[in-house]
């Protein structure tokens, strides 16, 4: 290759790696990232770092812990002292733009550090409807394609305009290119455009003019006697996700199994609508000649839960089922068709996409580049230690959620105690910041009793992320329109 490849990153948001069908025979079809990966490398035991989207992204973009950076809690800001992957490939030459999916990965944390244009759309688009909105209609082009498919089709949440935006800054670019994309798709609110939730409960129904969903939720309806459709749409919308997290930690009961089997059924009809997304920018790159020389990464920020471990949705906790992420890379110098089984983590990604674009990484990562000639062939651990991955949530206060004054103390703090992991390939250890400590054995997913190896684990922890937790910010946070409407729309206000 006589330039530089070009690099994409995706990152699709809240996917957990068992709604893939690469990694899981009762996953819904996703024959588009299953190509992906058959053209590259699969890494089937990849962990993000955190459980939700700001200490995830953090660690993504600068290959450091949140312990390391700070960079943890529900509103952090980057620090000066901090290099991200943008700024290193923009510096390397490349046009770069980013286009975050939450606003918690927004200009104002300082995420978008490094790229040329970071196009978040939450400050862009206008509320609908409005008088801005209206006025947009009439003058941006890209407004007016994604009321069309709002009107025709129904809500995707932004990921048709957020694809349309990178392809047309990588049809423009001059220079080789690295873009990354957030795509909330399968984020809260679980809802994709006709006919994906239909196909998976026909008991579904949804208007005939998809807009009339925009004004009139009343109706969409869901007849079966098993659920209760007010419980279950407002679940499904995720307006309240904290509270209504607590109340099922709380009790087990607030969503019933049948609620609950339906709120996976629309998750699954989400994925369904991503894969088919993606698969259009996939066939796009390889129509225009750039799929050959891009090299292509394809992961999680966290995962999902529905009822397991008894909660809900995403943050406070560290279990496999929100840490354990689909990681697909491919491109010219990757090895097509394989699995790796090697334990790898989020914070690899920086070197990863260095060492391949001939960029050079910061010394002051946490990562390894996965291909690199020392790197772990999936067989044996390597010198560097990576036979354990490592997660962390900071210390929280949430005695403003709605359901804060209804649940329990115990309930409370378990959502307000920061928590540090170390997991291997059989077991996981966590510390609180109440001085509690738990050991898990991964494998059955049962709290097991095992003193020596969990002083073995604690000295790993402690030496890897540290002995303080990251506190969650205190101060009064301001936040712009566009901001607040994505913070309600996802489910971290209320």
């Amino acid at each position: 290759m006589d330039s530089p490849p070009n690099v994409l990153l995706v990152v699709c948001d809240t996917l957990r790696v068992d709604a893939l069908s690469r990694y899981a025979d009762d996953a819904p079809p996703t024959p588009n990232l299953d190509r992906l990966a058959t053209e590259g490398t699969t890494f089937e035991n990849a962990f993000a770092v955190g459980s939700w989207t700001p200490p995830s992204h953090g660690a993504l973009f600068t290959g450091r812990y949140p312990s390391e950076t700070g960079f943890a809690g529900a509103w952090p800001s980057l620090s000066d002292d901090e290099t991200t992957m943008a700024e290193r490939f923009r510096d390397a030459g490349y046009d770069t733009i980013g286009i975050p999916g939450p606003s918690k990965m927004g200009s104002p944390v300082g995420l978008d550090r490094g790229f040329d244009e970071y196009y978040e759309v939450y400050e862009e688009m206008a509320k609908r409807p409005s008088l801005r909105y209206l006025g947009q209609l009439l003058t941006d082009e890209f407004v007016r394609r994604d009321f069309a498919r709002l009107a025709t089709r129904g809500n995707d949440y932004y990921t048709e305009i957020k694809l349309e935006k990178l392809r047309r800054f990588v049809a423009e670019a001059d220079a080789p290119w690295f873009a990354m994309a957030n795509l909330t798709t399968v984020h809260a609110p679980y809802r994709v455009p006709k006919p994906y939730m239909r196909e998976e409960t026909p008991e579904l129904r949804r208007p005939f003019f998809p807009l009339l969903e925009e004004f009139r939720p009343s109706a969409v309806r869901f007849d079966r006697d098993d659920v209760r459709p007010e419980r279950l749409f407002a679940a499904a919308d995720g307006a309240s996700a904290t509270s209504i997290a607590m109340r099922q930690y709380e009790t087990g009961e607030y969503l019933t199994d049948a609620e609950l089997s339906v709120l996976r059924a629309w998750y699954r009809a989400c994925v369904r609508y991503l894969d088919a997304r993606l698969g259009d920018l996939f066939d796009w790159l390889d129509e225009t000649g750039r799929r050959g020389e891009t090299h292509i990464v394809l992961t999680s920020d966290h995962g999902e839960c529905f009822g397991e471990h008894g909660t809900m949705y995403h943050g406070y906790f560290l279990h496999d089922e929100l840490l354990h992420v689909p990681l697909v890379v491919s491109g010219p110098e990757v090895p097509a068709g394989e699995r790796r089984s090697d334990l790898v983590s989020l914070v690899d990604v920086f070197d990863t996409l260095c060492d391949l674009s001939g960029v050079s990484a910061p010394e002051a990562t946490s990562g390894r580049a996965l291909f690199a000639r020392d790197a772990d062939d999936g067989n044996e651990s390597n010198d560097d230690g990576r036979d354990a991955v490592f997660a962390e949530t900071a210390v929280m206060d949430e005695r403003d959620r709605e359901a804060a004054a209804e649940v329990s103390r115990e309930t409370l703090s378990a959502f307000e105690t920061g928590k540090k992991s170390i997991r291997t390939a059989t077991h996981r250890f966590e510390r609180r910041s109440d001085g509690s400590e738990r050991l898990y054995d991964v494998r059955t997913g049962e709290e097991t009793d095992d003193p020596a190896l969990a002083d073995s684990l604690r000295e790993r922890l402690v030496g890897t992320l540290g002995e303080e937790f990251v506190v969650d910010g205190e101060e009064e946070r301001e936040y712009s329109a566009g901001v607040e409407r994505n913070l309600r729309e996802l489910g971290y206000l209320e």
